[in-house]
């Protein structure tokens, strides 16, 4: 009976414990890998100070892991601080957890490994993770793959498109699930390539198929709603992000948009197809022709080989008479129109952004691109066809004389200059130029 009884108190303990956990249990931990060790620097310590408005919150944890150039890498939980604290050496009043020396942040493991720490001291129902740092979709520069994200000056690494895929996998063991919100506080990463990769380990991907201005998201503005909301699905905080993007940057021409991954596989396969009809119809030179003026007007981005998918789609089907171009076009459309939840564009430059770029360059193909798992649908085979297909010839008349325009359309939109840190692109790699 003695026995008996201790096991009775054994399970109330248990029972108990297993109480006071779950009542612990934040409805969002929104994680922040902030990787300001290259020429962002200050405009890290910008952001966490913005999501320092936030507030303090049992049921949002924000943590941050944030690496700056040439200084340590420390841990910071902006909702959770004490009342009266006052500023720290860096200029932050969020609670400092831990100082962690010099971390590689271009190093997806530490990464993955950041997403652990979080769950096991900050678990939530629902988990979002921002990789904040520069961003360059999905190219080749000398002898490496550059396109990626995270590149960490101190190290001289980067996570690559397909790390993140093997870094998202990780992540999704970690977490029991699928990542609720991945998102990208850098330039360039909204890409079919890059969702493709990553779509079957989260929910949502929130990203920009531009480059972005130095201060990145309006922290301010994305971080107090969900404190003011925790109940917040993760459809509607990821519809939130690129609206509160955009209302930051009524004078610039920006894009950010949200993308439900599970609908990539339904996009690609539409894609496969479009591609598919497309290499029949550009055997006939004036098809292939339709197909090249198509992109040189299409929607472009700082790497015009990156053009808005939506656009380069409707733009072909304008114009082309081949019947099964129209009926794959038409069906691509619909696919697309069910994988882009959100999309908000700002300024002139970006007018014709539509949520997501693809990969689409007039000459010189990159063969790195056959490490991407979208490499296995038939675009590249199309893209690679269009360069070599012969449009009808055209008289050529003498030019004539006039002054330049001053009016053209301004396709690549430049920022200014950061503050002391002259020809920098803000959160765009500053690379050599691109070499295949």
């Amino acid at each position: 009976m003695k026995k008996l009884g201790l096991l009775v108190a054994l399970m109330a303990v248990f029972v108990m414990s297993s109480t006071v956990f779950a009542a612990e249990k934040a409805q969002w931990t929104f994680m922040v890998f902030l990787n300001a060790d290259n020429n962002l620097d200050r405009f890290g310590v910008i952001d966490v100070q913005e999501m320092e408005k936030a507030g303090l919150s049992k049921d949002v944890n924000i943590v941050v892991q944030l690496d700056r150039f040439k200084k340590e890498t420390r841990r910071y939980v902006p909702t959770s601080r004490a009342a009266d604290a006052t500023a720290d050496d860096w200029g932050l009043t969020s609670k400092m957890v831990q100082n962690m020396g010099e971390a590689d942040m271009g190093d997806y493991k530490e990464m993955v490994n950041f997403v652990k720490w979080s769950k096991e001291n900050y678990p939530a129902e629902n988990y979002a993770l921002v990789i904040w740092n520069h961003g360059a979709g999905w190219k080749k520069r000398s002898a490496e793959v550059a396109k990626g994200i995270s590149y960490d000056d101190q190290s001289g690494n980067h996570i690559s498109t397909d790390q993140l895929g093997t870094a998202m996998q990780s992540i999704a063991g970690i977490l029991g699930k699928k990542i609720d919100i991945l998102a990208m506080d850098a330039c360039l990463m909204q890409m079919v390539e890059v969702a493709y990769e990553v779509r079957e380990n989260a929910l949502y991907m929130v990203a920009s198929e531009e480059t972005e201005p130095g201060d990145g998201w309006p922290y301010h503005l994305v971080c107090p709603p969900l404190v003011k909301e925790p109940s917040m699905s993760a459809l509607e905080f990821a519809k939130l992000i690129p609206q509160a993007y955009a209302q930051s940057y009524p004078g610039k021409s920006t894009t950010q948009s949200a993308v439900v991954l599970a609908k990539m596989d339904a996009l690609a396969e539409a894609i496969n197809k479009f591609a598919v009809a497309l290499m029949d119809a550009i055997n006939t030179p004036a098809e292939a022709k339709i197909a090249k003026d198509a992109l040189n007007v299409v929607q472009k981005y700082a790497y015009p080989e990156n053009v808005d998918l939506g656009h380069i789609v409707k733009l072909i089907l304008d114009k082309t008479a081949d019947a099964k171009v129209k009926e794959t076009g038409a069906e691509l459309l619909m696919a697309y129109e069910k994988a882009v939840i959100q999309n908000n564009v700002t300024g002139y430059a970006t007018k014709n952004s539509t949520g997501i770029a693809i990969f689409f360059p007039k000459t010189s193909w990159n063969s790195k691109y056959s490490t991407l798992k979208f490499s296995e649908y038939k675009w590249d085979e199309m893209v690679q066809m269009l360069m070599k297909a012969a449009v009808p010839a055209v008289a050529e008349t003498p030019a004539p004389s006039v002054a330049p325009s001053t009016n053209s359309v301004n396709y690549y939109p430049s920022y200014p200059n950061m503050p002391g840190m002259p020809g920098v692109h803000p959160h765009w790699p500053p690379l050599d130029p691109m070499v295949y």
